[in-house]
């Protein structure tokens, strides 16, 4: 290289020095990059792709339980349902004129049949059974749970925890079972009770094994209204 090529290359080569301060920041910008910005990136990434992992490890773990419990409610409902229509067959061959003497009544303080104390909006009762869940109104009528109602009489109850399938060796499952009452449903009002009508109560339920005391799986409750034809 000549000499005056070797002139002409030093006087282009600036320093730091040199530069303006808006062509330092530029130059900064380009050729000094913070170091670890990689770091931060595969940091953000793998947190993103572990997010996404967990979200589908939730999904893929929950969806049988889900499946699981929406054919349980399903069974229940087909409980509650078979209830209901052997509860109509019931009232018709027993030849009922009314329901008068055959209401649900008491279990709870203020009576499982009136929704508010003392007539007052203000104070609900509790007891209601709309109030109550489907374990709590079958572990009133029998609080002992061995399947047989000890809290009420029997003429109370048109079924109580009524077995109704058969298994493949002719025998019923006693898995899937109902319960059937009738409520007066003028009860707690200041208008006088209709004998004439009602509303029917059919709770059915599915269990892990044959005994009344094994853990429920699914309830579903039908609340029909009825009347003397």
């Amino acid at each position: 290289m000549s000499q005056q090529q070797q002139n002409k290359r030093a006087r282009n080569k600036k320093s730091w020095k040199d530069l303006a301060p808006a062509d330092r920041q530029i130059y900064s910008q380009v050729y000094h990059r913070p170091s670890g910005s990689g770091m931060i990136v595969v940091i953000l990434v793998l947190a993103f792709m572990l997010t996404v992992g967990l979200a589908v490890l939730t999904v893929t773990s929950s969806g049988p339980k889900v499946s699981a419990s929406m054919r349980y409610q399903e069974e229940a409902f087909n409980a509650a349902e078979a209830g209901f229509d052997a509860a109509r067959i019931f009232i018709s061959n027993e030849g009922w004129t009314d329901f008068g003497d055959h209401y649900l009544k008491g279990l709870t303080e203020h009576g499982i049949d009136v929704p508010l104390i003392g007539g007052d909006l203000n104070t609900p009762n509790p007891g209601y059974f709309r109030r109550l869940t489907d374990e709590q109104i079958l572990t009133l009528i029998d609080a002992n749970h061995d399947g047989v109602p000890d809290s009420v009489p029997q003429d109370q109850l048109i079924f109580f925890e009524e077995p109704f399938v058969y298994n493949q060796s002719g025998n019923l499952n006693q898995r899937y079972r109902y319960t059937v009452f009738i409520i007066d449903d003028e009860a707690g009002f200041e208008a006088a009770s209709n004998p004439a009508d009602t509303l029917m109560v059919c709770i059915g339920v599915v269990r892990s094994g044959p005994n009344v005391t094994d853990r429920i799986l699914g309830t579903c409750r039908l609340e029909i209204e009825i009347e003397m034809p």
